[in-house]
């Protein structure tokens, strides 16, 4: 874990930080009026080449936070819970709002 992992930047208003501020691999998450600095992206998970999403996993399963627009902004947050159920929600950046999606289970 990066010392800047998980600290809180400022309001979701701002732009991440770029390069110069040491954190411009990182993927930023807006929540509640805040940007909060995730750390590096350490997975590709569209096939592309670039790391866009990053995992953390806690006693009930595993959540991956994906950038899929290459912003540099989590944009797709998804959680599979260890009894198999899955959700996902999406990031509206005109809006500023966080958007459940259908969710479903792992069989």
């Amino acid at each position: 874990m990066s010392k800047n992992e998980g600290a809180v930047i400022g309001d979701d208003s701002l732009d991440a930080p770029d390069a110069a501020g040491g954190v411009g691999d990182h993927l930023w998450l807006a929540d509640s009026g805040r940007l909060w600095d995730m750390g590096p992206a350490t997975t590709d998970t569209d096939a592309d080449g670039v790391d866009d999403s990053l995992s953390r996993t806690d006693a009930t399963g595993l959540t991956v936070f994906t950038d899929t627009d290459r912003d540099g902004r989590v944009d797709l947050i998804t959680r599979v819970d260890t009894d198999g159920a899955v959700s996902s929600s999406t990031y509206d950046s005109a809006t500023g709002e966080w958007s459940a999606t259908r969710p479903g289970r792992l069989r």
